[in-house]
């Protein structure tokens, strides 16, 4: 059977897309984060509203199916999060990311995973290294 591609574009991220974001996050990531955490939906609030124009909506036309989180410094990319909805995953455009965040010209490009997130192994799969464990996270790297 053949793998089904999606084809998608982004678009910055508004502050109307509060309730999409906050969905995803809540339902791809507050599960991982619970087993160690309570989820803090205001911290969450927070940290939307000062770094949504850090993020990127992934659209299949008009749909909003995702968005991901880059924090650019020099010579580092910082991926804060990439989250695909659920019905979208495994049909590759989080490979497509990855192979995208490392044409941007970064040297190294660092993120962390919750220690119980199936998404760990698909960044080891991609030549990501453990560098550090803390409170549970995953830090990790590639140098490019």
């Amino acid at each position: 059977m053949e793998k089904e591609t999606i084809t998608f574009t982004t678009r910055g991220c508004k502050k109307t897309d509060y309730s999409f974001v906050f969905g995803l996050v809540k339902k791809s990531l507050f599960p991982f984060v619970a087993k160690y955490y309570q989820p803090d939906k205001a911290m969450f609030d927070e940290r939307f509203y000062h770094d949504y124009k850090e993020r990127t909506i992934i659209l299949r036309g008009k749909r909003r199916i995702g968005f991901y989180h880059l924090v650019p410094q020099v010579g580092v990319l910082h991926v804060k999060g990439i989250f695909i909805s659920s019905a979208y995953q495994r049909k590759g455009i989080g490979q497509f990311l990855m192979r995208y965040f490392e044409t941007l010209g970064f040297k190294r490009i660092l993120l962390e995973v919750w220690e119980n997130n199936p998404a760990y192994r698909f960044y080891r799969k991609w030549g990501y290294c453990v560098f550090k464990k803390k409170n549970h996270k995953y830090f990790m790297e590639k140098r490019l």
